[in-house]
């Protein structure tokens, strides 16, 4: 029998010199791959942890591409998957360990339902309220926005590989820039927040909202566009959220059984 293994894609990167929260790490089955979340702080979100960095490709092609197809649990391979990307949906600014982009609202909801079903936990894409919550307590004036983020003044016009600019003060990597990511809003829309690779520093903030445009696809030559993809929304990406329980969100949940260790005898 071939033994199973999780391997990480979170890139190494030079330490922060301030304390950081310790990641929760979960394997998701039937696959290599693994995901880093953080807790977001503050009583209002204690029983949600956020994802470290945004979603990288290689998680997301796992979904699409079904490379998790027949293991796991069987759920996993019953629910819908998007139709294969018709142009290189990366832009060429790199795939492997890079921000995925150019993803739809439904696209994005939809790998939550997978990663549910493969790790057994509740993955969703955040609230604007739980993003703005770890943005805040990740930002410090004494932090340049260069450090922290890919944008219009350092990113050349694309985006980088994760976790490559330096860690806000809580650990989270490219909450601000890189790509802009889904969140919801409190009436069930989805918005992108935070700014992206291609926004000037005054768009590139924890406040910053872009509403959903129907010119984010303006140029899908299929017929009705992609529900799946959009054509001309290079800056469009997401991180995942995991409700846990209270007790979890300060200590790291485990995605493998624990011994169970018999009391003393009376």
């Amino acid at each position: 029998m071939v033994a199973t293994y999780v391997i990480s894609i979170i890139p190494c990167a030079v330490a922060p010199s301030y304390p950081v929260a310790l990641a929760t790490t979960i394997a998701i089955s039937g696959t290599a791959l693994e995901i880093e979340l953080l807790p977001i702080h503050g009583a209002a979100h204690a029983n949600v942890l956020l994802g470290k960095t945004e979603v990288p490709w290689e998680l997301l092609d796992a979904f699409v591409f079904s490379r998790d197809a027949g293991s796991g649990p069987a759920q996993a391979d019953a629910i819908a998957r998007p139709s294969k990307p018709y142009i290189s949906m990366d832009r060429g600014f790199g795939h492997a360990g890079f921000p995925a982009i150019s993803v739809s609202e439904e696209n994005a909801k939809l790998f939550c339902v997978w990663l549910s079903a493969k790790t057994g936990k509740t993955f969703r894409l955040p609230t604007v309220q739980e993003f703005q919550a770890a943005c805040a307590h990740g930002s410090s004036d004494a932090i340049p926005l260069n450090d922290i983020a890919w944008y219009l003044g350092n990113s050349n016009r694309r985006t980088h590989r994760i976790a490559t600019s330096k860690p806000m003060k809580n650990g989270f990597y490219d909450l601000k820039g890189n790509a802009a990511e889904w969140v919801t809003t409190t009436d069930g829309k989805g918005v992108l927040v935070g700014g992206a690779y291609n926004d000037p520093e005054d768009r590139v903030n924890c406040a910053a909202i872009r509403p959903f445009s129907s010119e984010w696809n303006d140029t899908d030559p299929q017929i009705p566009p992609s529900r799946w993809w959009l054509a001309n929304a290079s800056f469009a990406g997401f991180r995942v959220a995991c409700e846990v329980p209270l007790s979890s969100a300060t200590n790291p949940i485990s995605d493998k059984p624990q011994e169970s260790i018999p009391s003393a005898a009376k």
